[in-house]
């Protein structure tokens, strides 16, 4: 039995089994880093939180982070009852050393005031040269010297003078220079402004009349004919327009020229031409034929019997307006129906 009977082992034989799983943990706890230097290094790795990361203290509560470039607060400044804060008063430069642009406006505005007339209290569109030495417009000057009684006298000084006038050449193109360029640009200047316009007007009417254009040939007539649009008055001038225009078989110019033949403006007489050419107006369609063809045969004009129907059909196309050219001043037209009213008159007083 006892050979049977194995030996045990000695105790110091026996090698105990080793649990992997324990040296593993132990070996990755010893491995991890702390707990708040973890939690730092996720925060820093998230792209989500803008926020500054927390650090917990020793009492363990988390506190804001530190920021190096937060300055302190200013603390409020508390003023007294009798205090009162100033802030320094602004610098202006340009009033203390005012700049040569400003120099030059000055100048040029000083320049400009010596130069207006002072009877029209305007920059002289026209201006001359009084025996005064003094610069005026040419037609206000000429007003004073008709309306002074006795000798003249200078709007200026008072004291008895000549009415000689001389053109001041000179003084007209600097003007003209000054407000062309802006540099005048005041109610001082608004005749010169109206008469440049004017100018610049004429002259493109004048390039439209000299390739054809009636009503354009029409225009300067009526201006010439009134000395209207800086254009001296002058008949001569204003007839041979029209009759360019008539040539052009324009309504308005046809009947103004037939005015000029029927009358003798501007040129000889002809009446003959004149009554054909008023007709021919007339019928085209312009307003102011139609007037003076009514008037004739109204009043017996030119030789013409005194034709009641005719002067009521004309006159009735001027006031109804059916004429398509008008160019018939308003008191013209209440004429036309004041001659219409009288020739119905008996008709009316019949009736009843």
């Amino acid at each position: 039995m006892m050979a049977d009977q194995e030996d045990e082992p000695a105790a110091t034989d026996l090698e105990l089994p080793t649990d992997s799983s324990s040296e593993a943990e132990s070996d990755s706890s010893s491995e991890a880093a702390p707990p708040s230097q973890a939690r730092c290094t996720e925060s820093s790795d998230s792209d989500d939180n803008d926020e500054m990361p927390s650090l917990e203290d020793d009492r363990g509560t988390i506190a804001p982070a530190a920021r190096a470039d937060m300055a302190p607060e200013e603390p409020e400044t508390v003023l007294e009852d009798n205090e009162t804060a100033r802030a320094p008063a602004p610098v202006n430069d340009e009033d203390a050393n005012p700049t040569k642009e400003a120099k030059c406006v000055e100048a040029i505005s000083a320049a400009a005031a010596n130069l207006v007339c002072p009877i029209a209290q305007a920059l002289p569109t026209d201006p001359v040269t009084a025996e005064d030495g003094h610069i005026y417009e040419r037609g206000a000057i000429e007003s004073w010297f008709r309306a002074k009684d006795g000798d003249p006298t200078s709007p200026i000084t008072g004291a008895r003078m000549g009415t000689r006038l001389l053109e001041a050449h000179q003084v007209r193109n600097t003007i003209e220079a000054l407000v062309k360029s802006g540099a005048v640009d005041s109610e001082l200047a608004t005749a010169w402004r109206q008469k440049l316009k004017d100018e610049t007007w004429v002259k493109e009417t004048r390039a439209k009349a000299e390739v054809g254009d009636g009503g354009a040939m029409c225009l300067l007539g009526a201006w010439y004919g009134s000395g209207m649009k800086g254009l001296a008055k002058d008949l001569v001038q204003s007839r041979a327009w029209y009759e360019r225009s008539a040539a052009a078989r324009n309504p308005k110019g046809l009947g103004s020229f037939a005015e000029c033949l029927l009358t003798g403006a501007g040129g000889s007489q002809d009446i003959t031409l004149g009554l054909v050419i008023v007709t021919q107006a007339a019928e085209l369609g312009s307003d102011f034929g139609a007037y003076a063809l009514s008037e004739a045969f109204f009043f017996g004009n030119y030789g013409l019997q005194k034709n009641s129907a005719q002067a009521r059909f004309w006159l009735k196309k001027v006031v109804d307006g059916e004429c398509k050219f008008k160019n018939l001043h308003k008191d013209h037209v209440a004429l036309a129906a004041n001659m219409l009213t009288v020739m119905d008159a008996p008709r009316q007083s019949r009736d009843v």
